[in-house]
């Protein structure tokens, strides 16, 4: 089967979002809005979505604090007692022909007794119920990015995991000395790092003889000296965190979630940053993430930009390009521009 190329999700019942459709999202797509619009309640509700896939419905809800802690206020019982997601990818082929299925998840009575049902839907067939779709390994590697720059500072005991960053980060310093390993993957990160901290040489973890724990370890050029990390500015710990979680991705299919990726970083930063995650971004392995950056919308395309916004305590969401504009629309202002502008009309960032 080929990668599907976008995807069509549905999610019913996630706190701000009682009920929301949002189509033909690319691999690398922007979610922009202000604060408070329900961009991280997305997110959450995808790492939901994830927790379900892979560790089962009663685990999901008691990392996400129990239904009472998920459930929409703007849902009233019994409605408010179902939790459900969809989603159907576009472009993909088996043997040479579309591909065209939905998987969908609805879980009954959050409050009482949780139950999931399972079901893939495809055109002219019946339903199939608990059926190992194509889209399921994807689903049970979500994984949502909420980098903790004191935690990643610290150092990592010598049975840390470095398969794979975790989700604050926690484990940077084993995860970047795998990475270390890989000459590609060494250089990126030494060229970003100048980039995102000019005067950076190199960046690396260092296994300390005394206790065999590791720790991350920067050098500036024109001097021998290295600076542990506990020295460096949140947003430079922050920024290596997300270089580490892209590129520490095995092949398998995933879905990677990064919240505000732009904090603490330089507008020639985050340009850079925007251009390494879209070039990072596969059909297989989508990378979504969240803003209210102004820089980060002006490095955008237009289809890669979806528009968040909150009317009457429900979140909402819209393509930029499912209107009448188009990218050679905007070439001369800027896509900023016309978000700011509200030429959209789907809210702006404040």
């Amino acid at each position: 089967m080929t990668s599907p190329t976008s995807f069509n999700l549905m999610l019913v019942n996630y706190k701000s979002i009682a009920s929301l459709k949002i189509g033909e999202l690319r691999p690398f797509s922007v979610f922009a809005g202000p604060n408070g619009c329900g961009k991280s309640n997305f997110f959450d509700a995808l790492d939901f979505v994830g927790l379900v896939c892979r560790q089962g419905v009663n685990e999901a809800l008691r990392v996400h604090g129990g239904a009472e802690r998920i459930r929409s206020e703007k849902l009233c019982a019994p409605a408010n007692e179902q939790f459900e997601f969809a989603v159907r990818p576009h472009g993909a082929e088996t043997d040479g022909q579309a591909s065209t299925f939905e998987y969908r998840f609805r879980i009954h009575d959050l409050s009482t007794a949780p139950k999931l049902e399972e079901v893939v839907s495809r055109p002219g067939a019946e339903p199939i119920h608990r059926y190992v779709h194509p889209l399921a390994d994807l689903l049970k590697s979500i994984t949502l990015y909420r980098v903790n720059p004191q935690a990643a500072k610290e150092p990592d005991s010598p049975d840390a995991d470095s398969s794979k960053l975790n989700a604050t980060g926690s484990n940077l310093a084993a995860v970047l000395r795998r990475l270390e390993a890989d000459s590609e993957a060494r250089e990126i990160i030494g060229e970003w790092m100048e980039t995102v901290v000019p005067g950076v040489q190199a960046v690396a973890a260092k296994r300390q003889r005394l206790d065999q724990s590791t720790t991350v370890h920067f050098k500036e050029r024109r001097t021998s000296r290295r600076f542990a990390a506990g020295t460096m500015s949140d947003g430079t710990i922050q920024a290596l965190g997300l270089l580490v979680a892209i590129l520490g991705r095995h092949d398998r299919p995933s879905l990677t979630l990064i919240e505000e990726p732009e904090r603490g970083l330089h507008p020639a930063a985050i340009a850079a940053l925007v251009d390494f995650l879209r070039e990072e971004a596969q059909p297989q392995k989508p990378i979504w993430i969240t803003t209210h950056s102004e820089s980060v919308v002006r490095r955008l395309r237009l289809e890669e930009l979806v528009l968040v916004d909150k009317k009457a305590g429900r979140t909402r969401m819209k393509r930029a390009d499912s209107g009448n504009l188009e990218d050679a629309d905007v070439a001369g202002f800027g896509l900023e521009a016309a978000w700011l502008s509200n030429l959209f009309n789907a809210g702006v960032p404040w």
